[in-house]
């Protein structure tokens, strides 16, 4: 196990990517074309939302504070024109924090964080395969 500051070190990565998720979120929500795009793009905004929120709390459980920083994935989300391409790369990054998160459950013994890590990866795998399922309905 990693020492405190080592878990807030990791924690606050997570949430500076996070916040760059609800920022993107919101520019995907906005762009949306259609009713199930704009469902599924509110869907994964929501998860984001949530998993700041108990990334937040869990920084503070270990008498961390937090940054304010957020981090730059949104940018590259913006910077993508077609629709198809920038869910291909939405899902890029929630792979990322589910690998993260996987990479930080092993780090933790206090029940409530694990709780909280093992939530906020249970709503990014289920995302992901939302977008899939969406992409591959795109592709029929």
């Amino acid at each position: 196990m990693g020492n405190a500051d080592d878990r807030i070190k990791r924690l606050s990565v997570l949430l500076e990517a996070e916040r760059a998720g609800v920022f993107a979120g919101r520019f995907l929500v906005e762009e949306s074309s259609e009713d199930a795009e704009r469902q599924l793009m509110e869907q994964i905004l929501d998860g984001e939302k949530e998993s700041c929120r108990l990334i937040g709390r869990s920084i503070v459980r270990e008498a961390g504070a937090t940054s304010g920083n957020v981090g730059e994935f949104y940018l590259k989300v913006m910077a993508v024109d077609d629709p198809a391409d920038r869910l291909n790369l939405l899902i890029k990054g929630q792979e990322w924090v589910v690998r993260k998160l996987d990479e930080a459950l092993s780090d933790w013994s206090e029940p409530q964080v694990l709780e909280d890590l093992g939530r906020i990866r249970r709503v990014h795998v289920e995302n992901i395969e939302a977008c899939r399922r969406f992409l591959a309905g795109k592709a029929k």
